[in-house]
């Protein structure tokens, strides 16, 4: 029992270093799946498949090579050109990541509030900060909160949607939907690639101190079904609710408003929670590879981090979603492609893959 409950532990911080502004916000999922109608569904699948084999790789390969931070597990898989720019473009992907929830949290704030967004964001700092310096504990203590939060709300918002909206929740409704664009398979591979260069950060310091391929890869497992869960909710709220991705920064808040005027306030506080735990996962992982490349102490690298990510959160958060999180999908595959093929030429045994 103790075992499965350190798995689901992972499999929440899984989740929570995934869902971040974008995605619980419904803007990245209807950019990435929506806008392919029913389709979008065999994408999702698609993506939670290549979660688990690629994190599968990760895991093995940072517990056998003994790496404690995405710096060293980037230079271990690619060659050694590939690696610089790899390294360089995660780094930057962690930063802009971080400046991309700040501006996000401000964005909840005001639109809700209307309280100016500097104040959002410096709340967002403030706690991140505190719970930061716990390291990994306060990874678990995150995680542990804000994703069976972010469960509960999602599925009470699909199931008062559907309550009230009885005639579209059938199978034939969703396939009649119009959709924009066919091809699915190759924004399904460049979004998985971006959430798997998204827990390298977290997945390979996990690795290293847990030091177990079964219960860490049993985690992925659980984390990937649970993120698929809640990407067929909002991407099913999104297609049926075109409109809304186009008229408000926060669409996921229109249709809770729909609901319920509490629903919205829950979820208002879920959004934040869950750009709060994709924050401390993303911090993280800069902050472990500057301890590891540089020898910066971790308490320094927490504040270096959000020092150097606080500018680009001004550019706002529409801005930065629409055109960083496309861009960065399509290098985060050239990563995957080496962790592939890095780990294919190991030529590993099966029955030596788990403890």
């Amino acid at each position: 029992m103790k075992n499965f409950i350190l798995s689901f532990q992972i499999g929440l911080v899984f989740v929570g270093s995934i869902v971040g502004a974008g995605l619980s916000s419904g803007r990245e999922l209807t950019q990435f799946f929506a806008i392919y109608g029913y389709k979008s569904f065999f994408g999702l699948f698609i993506c939670a498949l290549l979660y688990v084999i690629v994190g599968k790789m990760i895991i093995f390969l940072s517990i056998k090579y003994k790496v404690k931070s995405y710096g060293e597990f980037i230079n271990l898989v690619c060659p050694k050109p590939i690696a610089i720019f790899t390294n360089i473009i995660l780094t930057l992907f962690l930063l802009c990541s971080t400046s991309i929830i700040l501006a996000g949290s401000g964005s909840v704030i005001k639109q809700y509030f209307g309280i100016d967004k500097i104040f959002g964001i410096a709340l967002m700092i403030v706690i991140s900060v505190i719970f930061l310096l716990r390291e990994t504990k306060g990874i678990f203590e995150v995680n542990n909160v804000t994703v069976p939060i972010l469960i509960i709300i999602m599925v009470s918002i699909f199931i008062g949607y559907g309550m009230n909206n009885q005639d579209q929740m059938n199978f034939e409704y969703i396939v009649s939907l119009p959709y924009h664009k066919k091809s699915y398979l190759i924004s399904s591979f460049v979004y998985a690639g971006f959430n798997i260069i998204s827990i390298v950060g977290i997945l390979v310091p996990l690795a290293s101190e847990i030091q177990s391929n079964k219960l860490l890869l049993r985690g992925v497992v659980i984390g990937s079904i649970i993120l698929t869960i809640i990407s067929i909710i909002i991407v099913f709220l999104m297609m049926v609710n075109p409109t809304y991705a186009i008229k408000y920064e926060i669409p996921i808040l229109a249709v809770a408003q729909r609901i319920a005027p509490w629903l919205q306030v829950a979820l208002l506080f879920m959004i934040w929670l869950e750009m709060f735990s994709s924050q401390i996962s993303n911090i993280y992982g800069l902050t472990k590879t500057l301890e590891t490349k540089f020898n910066i102490s971790y308490r320094h690298g927490v504040f270096l981090s959000i020092v150097l990510a606080l500018p680009l959160s001004s550019v706002g958060f529409t801005n930065l979603v629409d055109m960083l999180y496309p861009l960065y999908g399509v290098l985060s595959l050239a990563f995957v492609i080496c962790v592939i093929t890095f780990y294919t030429k190991q030529k590993v045994s099966l029955t030596k893959v788990y403890n």
